[in-house]
């Protein structure tokens, strides 16, 4: 049965009542597809969410690139996976794309932006669709700029597609930055590919969450949020409502801690 389109909506007005949110979901079953929005075109952080872009633009020259050294790519202050290994290890390009999207390791950001540069990941912004959403510039934990609710899903969109970026997709099948979406489901219930993004006073997530009756494109921005924990809980809560709502349930519960 169609659900209520009215329902849907308001499912996601409930999430971004309070200031500083936006939400964009696409729902596209056998029988019928759904598009909603609050806010959705309104630009704020983009926080990692534009690393899903830097890695489109790297798998595309994956095959050009050198291995570098662990230790040429640490910083005596860096958080990361690589401290793991061994300084002299040589780390393949394909394995800081995944490091890059799945764990929103800092080292491999920088270096897949020194590869590839902020002209080609805005050029790979355009060529999905995502015309609001711009590189201002990189960091030291990767890159910054803006987006939208609806840009962030159409950059998702893209990169989680195997045939055309199979890295890509798999990196963001496995990432272990998923408290947010969805709350309360695990991969035993719902396909999931997503990507989070953390600043100060900012919580976003987009994901598409592949189901056995159909598909859930989400996306969730924010900015000046006095509580990201807050926020996070209530994507999860958004993101269940509509699985329920469109007769998309899920009905195992766990969740991961989220920091990016």
């Amino acid at each position: 049965m169609r659900p209520d389109p009215a329902e849907l909506r308001a499912i996601l007005e409930i999430y971004a009542r309070p200031p500083g949110r936006s939400a964009y979901a696409v729902i596209a079953t056998p029988e019928w597809t759904w598009t909603g929005g609050v806010a959705e075109d309104v630009r704020r952080p983009a926080a990692s969410l534009l690393k899903v872009a830097v890695g489109i633009a790297l798998e595309e020259r994956l095959t050009s690139l050198d291995s570098p050294r662990v230790g040429d790519l640490l910083r005596a202050d860096d958080v990361s996976v690589l401290h793991a290994l061994e300084p002299g290890r040589h780390v393949q390009p394909s394995e800081l794309l995944a490091l890059m999207l799945s764990a929103s390791d800092a080292p491999s950001t920088r270096w897949a932006v020194d590869q590839v540069g902020l002209t080609a990941t805005q050029d790979v912004l355009a060529s999905v669709g995502a015309d609001d959403s711009v590189v201002t510039a990189d960091g030291d934990y990767g890159v910054l700029g803006v987006t939208t609710a609806r840009d962030a899903v159409r950059i998702v969109h893209a990169a989680d597609d195997p045939a055309r970026f199979p890295a890509c997709a798999r990196a963001l099948r496995h990432s272990i930055m998923n408290a947010r979406i969805p709350l309360g489901v695990t991969s035993q219930d719902i396909t999931i590919a997503h990507k989070t993004g953390t600043l100060a006073g900012v919580a976003n997530d987009v994901a598409h969450l592949g189901c056995d009756r159909g598909d859930l494109w989400v996306a969730f921005l924010s900015d000046g949020q006095h509580d990201t924990l807050v926020t996070g809980y209530d994507m999860g809560l958004c993101t269940r409502a509509l699985l329920e709502s469109s007769g998309l349930r899920a009905s195992r519960s766990r969740s991961f801690a989220t920091r990016s």
